[in-house]
């Protein structure tokens, strides 16, 4: 008996033994096909490399070498621009920051191997040591000289576009905003938002030129009855220009009126007729003259509550927009994202801290 068991011991033992060896097996035969599969990579990409500086990538030879529905590797070749690189692969020649950062370019030359990523990856800018924010930054009016808080002298606003395309910021509208929040749509990782509200003329005289020189665009707030309607704002006509260069125009209300607000005499009744009418009409109004489909607010002096959004949304917005100070990740609730402004006069060092793009820095 005792010998028996001694036997379903050593049997046992030997089992551990022989289940131990497997997994070493296994495990070794792992680590070597990785490092088999490295050694080709290596090889291919030194082979690409060695017939580029030697020039036996001629033209003819040079384009798309292979694609799957993940990736594409692709070979520059002479005449070849980024622009059209991101055409082909993207339909959009503005997404070349995607071939720039997966190859973290830094030159563009015939001979260059680039891995083009076709799948849409990481749309919420994780990463190891963080997540990636959005600035989302606002403006109202433009003058050589200002007199209130809210007029951003033409001079400080150059020097701050200056510093953004210095720096490598690359401007988005407020709809590819919406696509990140909803985790649809990676975005550069040097992000900054652009918003213009109201709808005064110093935007198209003053602003438009300088942001035209970087190649910047922005989204426009406004509220209609203001347009066409005053010699301060903007016309119709000069809204279909920005739109034409790819800025985007979204809803700021009719009347700019405070949503949140009864007047006074006012039954509940009539404060929710008027406040669906302040909802409704400027998107009707911006498809009837632009185009363009609505589908964002910027709340009049940023105050909403829960009826406004409700109410919102039955109308077919599909984000709101604030005045609270902060950056936007991917998981902020679209309907309370919140915009720095830009105001006068601008101190030391406070525009540099409102474009702060990565990890969510904390504004100063």
């Amino acid at each position: 008996m005792k010998l028996l068991t001694k036997r379903k011991k050593g049997s046992r033992r030997q089992r551990i033994t022989d289940v131990a060896g497997a997994r070493i097996r296994y495990v070794a035969l792992v680590a070597l096909f990785f490092c088999c599969w490295l050694a080709i990579a290596e090889t291919s990409a030194f082979w690409l490399r060695s017939a580029s500086a030697k020039g036996s990538l001629v033209p003819e030879e040079a384009g798309k070498l292979f694609q799957s529905k993940n990736v594409a590797v692709y070979v520059v070749k002479k005449g070849d621009r980024l622009t059209d690189l991101a055409r082909r692969f993207y339909g959009d020649p503005e997404k070349t920051w995607m071939i720039e950062e997966a190859n973290e370019l830094v030159t563009f030359e015939p001979g260059q191997v680039l891995v083009i990523p076709l799948l849409t990856i990481n749309p919420g800018g994780l990463s190891a040591d963080g997540y990636q924010v959005v600035s989302i930054i606002t403006y109202h009016h433009f003058s050589e000289k200002c007199t209130n808080a809210l007029c951003m002298p033409v001079e400080e606003f150059a020097r701050q576009m200056a510093m953004l395309a210095e720096e490598g910021y690359r401007t988005v509208t407020m709809k590819e905003v919406l696509k990140f929040v909803n985790y649809q749509q990676p975005l550069p990782r040097k992000t900054v938002a652009i918003t213009i509200d109201d709808g005064y003329r110093s935007l198209y005289e003053l602003a438009y030129p300088i942001l035209k020189r970087y190649n910047f665009k922005a989204t426009l707030f406004i509220y209609t009855d203001f347009i066409d309607d005053s010699p301060n704002a903007l016309s119709w006509e000069q809204l279909r220009e920005l739109t034409e260069a790819g800025f985007e125009v979204e809803s700021h209300t009719i009347t700019h009126a405070d949503l949140t607000l009864k007047r006074k005499g006012e039954s509940q009744a009539e404060y929710l007729k008027r406040i669906r009418r302040e909802l409704r009409l400027p998107r009707e109004l911006i498809r009837k003259h632009l185009g363009q489909e609505v589908v964002w607010l910027a709340y009049p002096y940023g105050r909403w509550n829960q009826l406004v959004i409700s109410m919102a949304r039955e109308e077919g917005y599909q984000g709101g927009v604030t005045v609270t100070r902060g950056a936007t990740p991917f998981f902020t609730d679209p309907f309370k994202v919140g915009r720095n402004q830009v105001m006068n006069p601008v101190k030391g060092h406070a525009f540099e801290q409102l474009v702060k793009y990565f990890r969510g820095e904390a504004l100063q």
